[in-house]
């Protein structure tokens, strides 16, 4: 059927839609007026019977109440007058037939018991059953069968009609769509002879006659627009053949064809100067191609090819060829395979271009990115080891100072004079610090350790130890306001610290002598997502507003980039590398928060922000509480150790055994891991007299501190704490998995290393003994 309409003129086929379309219109109609009529007349049979069956029912209570037969017969004889009931039935309560009709019906032709109530439609007729009640009690039994022939015999007229109007419909539909079937398919025809003209002559000017601006009119409109665009395609087709052809010869690009079924290789005019070759010169095979190709890349070319082929993907090759005069070039091929219907490759089609400069340009970058990464990695190198030999001339002044602080004999005079010094000392730590510290972060490689801490303490302790002391020599008023009842947030505790350190050096730094400093810590509320996840919540946000120089319009987009302070005039009056900000950012960045700055203008002051994502404050459960060391751990941290201390710098050596000496500990120095071995190895044969705690340099001039600490580890396991003037992450991690316990960056302070000391001797049971 389908194959008959496809192929079927549009003249026929509008005259059976036609057709079949009110055929089937009629048809259902039909349909549905003779099922509402079986459905209306069942209806109405059942009640006119149920309403007869009630009468006869209630005319028949009497007979079966005296067990009168006779009575009841002749009640269910009235029956005759209707001629749809053919039979009926009286039962009594015992279920048995009382009385019938026709009275000399067989007993045969009913049903010895009476069936539930109701009525059920069969195919030639309707039976129904309905109590016989007598004072709300049932005695009996009604049995009614009437005839269907009526409803069949309805049924049989209204289809006869049906088919009666479906004929005579069809026929008038048949004279109706010969003759408007015209004003439809007359302009399809005409289009499709247009298209036809267009197909053979390739003429693009025809253009198809309109008749009405119904669909039809619509249509051919669209089709004479199609033709005008095919019109301009074409001729914009030839015109950037035209310019393809212009490029190929201008790129030195040419295209080829390889017939796999006969395996001729076709190239155009532009592939020979591309190959450096004369059209003799190629035979049009894949043989006589792959000659052209260098030795090296005949396989791989071959391999490339016949992996395109057999997975259908499109082929993108570089190989080599070599010149007439043996000059070597760089080639790309770009192309794709074309299959027949049964997934047979039977053609492939691309193009060739000269790759050689492209290739030089690459090798140059990968050679100059070689050049740069080693370039940074020595860098790198040189910062490290720049910080080493900064670091390391500096522990043995930093313990001079710490020895003579101690000194009860030191005038005030002198104190404050050596307090000069380990400040000075300490900013120049500092600064070392903060060169690794940006080396890490335009790595990437620093690190946070973070955990839900409290901010406020962080700030009180920057505040007190950073820039208390420098507020009161210059006479300045620090003020600090915390009306923030959220003070926790996710965040390194010390690199937070370090930040707040910066803030406040800065504002200590640039606010003339008499000025203020004002530190508020409030809530507010963002709008950002927060770590939980929740669309919004509550920020800290920290303020630190001063009185100083101020920052202008112009250097404002500034100070935030590494080695920047605005103005040149500031770095020679202020001094400093200009790296605090630029390092405050990047941790607050990682924190997930946000630092500016503002200011009105030059020596107007200034006010830098820091925002941080508040988290809930932990609650601590009841019956925890913080250890505290026992009395015998705290006398453990005040007996003298046998210190072991390597060190081949001996005036640091030198300094660090006079204050180890002066807090009562037993020192004995070596300058070489040999010396160290045979210390150790000889005290091992006095009992009583191992040492307790090894202190040792990482550089040494016969190895690592963190091979001694290794051998120790494994034959005399004693805690250690490494010095080294290299304080970055790796340097701490390569130091804990030798098995120090500790890992103190040059310049030493005394302080931290007594700590550390006391800290090992309270851990270690066995130090001091």
């Amino acid at each position: 059927m389908s194959v008959f309409l496809r192929d079927t003129p549009i003249k026929r086929k509008l005259m059976l839609v036609i057709l079949l379309a009110s055929g089937s219109a009629l048809l259902l109609m039909g349909s549905a007026l003779i099922t509402y009529e079986v459905m209306t007349f069942r209806r109405s049979l059942a009640v006119n019977i149920g309403v007869l069956g009630e009468i006869i029912g209630s005319n028949s209570t009497a007979s079966l109440a005296f067990r009168d037969a006779k009575s009841a017969n002749e009640i269910l004889s009235a029956l005759s007058a209707e001629h749809q009931i053919t039979s009926a039935a009286i039962y009594n309560n015992q279920g048995q037939i009382f009385a019938r009709f026709p009275a000399g019906a067989p007993l045969g032709n009913f049903s010895q018991k009476p069936h539930a109530d109701g009525y059920h439609f069969h195919r030639s007729h309707l039976e129904m059953f309905r109590p016989i009640m007598l004072e709300k009690r049932r005695i009996g039994t009604i049995y009614l069968e009437a005839d269907l022939a009526a409803m069949y015999f309805r049924v049989a007229v209204y289809g006869a009609l049906l088919l009666v109007v479906t004929a005579c419909a069809a026929v008038g539909a048949i004279v109706l769509t010969t003759t408007l079937q015209k004003r439809i398919s007359q302009p399809i025809l005409e289009l499709a002879k247009v298209a036809t003209a267009v197909s053979e002559r390739q003429d693009y000017s025809v253009r198809g006659t309109k008749h009405g601006s119904d669909e039809i009119g619509q249509l051919t409109d669209a089709f004479n627009q199609m033709l005008t665009r095919l019109g301009e395609s074409n001729t914009a087709l030839m015109a950037s053949e035209q310019r393809l052809r212009l490029a190929l010869e201008g790129s030195q690009t040419g295209t080829w064809d390889w017939n796999l079924l006969t395996g001729r290789v076709t190239w155009d005019d532009y592939m020979y100067p591309l190959f450096h070759r004369k059209k003799e010169d190629f035979e049009g095979t894949w043989e006589s191609f792959m000659r052209f190709v260098h030795p090296d890349d005949r396989a791989k070319l071959a391999r490339e090819t016949r992996a395109a082929l057999e997975c259908g993907d499109s082929i993108d090759i570089d190989f080599r060829i070599v010149d007439p005069d043996g000059t070597v070039r760089h080639m790309a091929s770009r192309g794709r395979a074309f299959y027949d219907a049964n997934g047979k490759a039977v053609r492939m089609s691309g193009v060739s271009l000269d790759v050689t400069a492209s290739k030089r340009y690459e090798e140059e970058l990968s050679r100059a990115k070689e050049q740069a990464e080693a370039a940074n990695k020595a860098k790198d190198n040189f910062l490290a080891i720049l910080s080493h030999e900064l670091r390391t001339p500096l522990t043995p002044v930093l313990t001079t100072v710490a020895m003579l602080e101690e000194d009860s004999k030191i005038g005030v005079h002198i104190s404050r004079e050596l307090e000069m010094i380990r400040r000075n000392i300490e900013v120049e730590a500092r600064l070392i610090d903060d060169l690794l510290d940006l080396t890490g972060i335009i790595r990437g490689k620093l690190e946070l350790h973070r955990q839900v801490v409290d901010i406020r303490p962080l700030l009180e302790h920057a505040m007190q130890n950073y820039c208390a002391g420098e507020a009161d020599k210059k006479q300045l008023r620090v003020s600090m306001e915390v009306t923030a009842s959220e003070t926790h947030a996710l965040a390194d505790a010390s690199r937070m610290t370090q930040v707040f350190w910066n803030l406040l050096q800065n504002a200590c730094k640039f606010t003339r002598e008499g000025g203020s400093i004002r530190i508020r810590a409030y809530n507010d509320f963002s709008p950002e997502p927060g770590h939980d996840g929740a669309e919004s919540g509550t920020e800290l946000v920290v303020e630190i507003k001063d009185t100083g120089i101020g920052i202008s319009a112009e250097n404002m987009p500034r100070i935030f980039n590494a080695f920047e302070q605005g103005e040149r005039s500031r770095t020679r009056v202020f001094g400093g590398l200009g790296l605090g900000l630029a390092i405050s950012r990047a941790i607050v960045e990682m924190h997930r928060g946000s630092i500016a700055a503002q200011s009105a203008g030059t020596d107007k002051g200034s006010t830098i922000t820091v925002r941080l994502r508040t988290v809930p404050t932990p609650t601590r459960k009841r019956g925890t509480r913080r250890e505290r060391p026992s009395t015998q751990q705290l006398v453990a941290s005040t007996v003298s150790l046998r210190v072991l201390l390597v060190e081949d710098h001996r005036d640091t050596a030198e300094q660090l055994t006079r204050l180890l000496t002066r807090a009562g500990h037993e020192v004995t120095w070596a300058a070489t891991i040999r010396e160290a071995r045979e210390l150790i190895a000889s005290h091992s044969h006095q009992p009583g007299h191992d040492f307790n705690i090894l202190i040792s340099d990482l550089g040494l001039p016969d190895g690592s501190g963190h091979d001694l600490m290794r051998d120790l580890a494994s034959n005399h396991p004693i805690p250690g704490i490494a010095l080294s003037g290299y304080g970055m992450k790796d340097d701490i991690q390569d130091s804990m998995a030798a098995g120090f316990s500790r890992h103190i960056t040059k310049p030493v302070d005394w302080q931290e290393l007594k700590s550390a000391i006391q800290r090992l001797a309270v851990s270690d049971g066995n130090v001091g003994s």
